[in-house]
């Protein structure tokens, strides 16, 4: 089995790193407490469609080939990225469903 050299694997994790740290940020910013100015409204407004960019090109990468597999993993589709994509994204306690549910409701 071939292992992955320190380098690649240092750069591996730095990358890991670096997204967790951003991802990080973002929530520590979104759950920061207090009320929200026009500003920081905004603000979301602008990050949900861009979020929802990022959760769409992983689920096209990882859209299923003709035979069944997914085009990446390259086991059955769906495999565990889509998977744990709509876990996450349909989990009924999470906001972004209440969110999602507050909307429809609305109209």
């Amino acid at each position: 089995m071939d292992t992955l050299s320190p380098v690649v694997a240092d750069a591996f994790r730095l990358l890991q790193t670096d997204l967790y740290e951003y991802l990080d940020e973002a929530e520590f910013v979104a759950s920061r407490c207090g009320e929200w100015s026009e500003e920081d409204v905004d603000t979301a407004r602008e990050l949900i469609p861009d979020l929802v960019v990022v959760i769409r090109g992983v689920l096209g990468e990882h859209g299923p080939q003709p035979a069944g597999d997914c085009r990446i993993c390259t086991v059955p589709w769906p495999c565990p990225v889509v998977t744990t994509i709509h876990a996450l994204l349909k989990d009924p306690e999470h906001h972004f469903t209440l969110l999602l549910r507050r909307a429809t409701d609305a109209d």
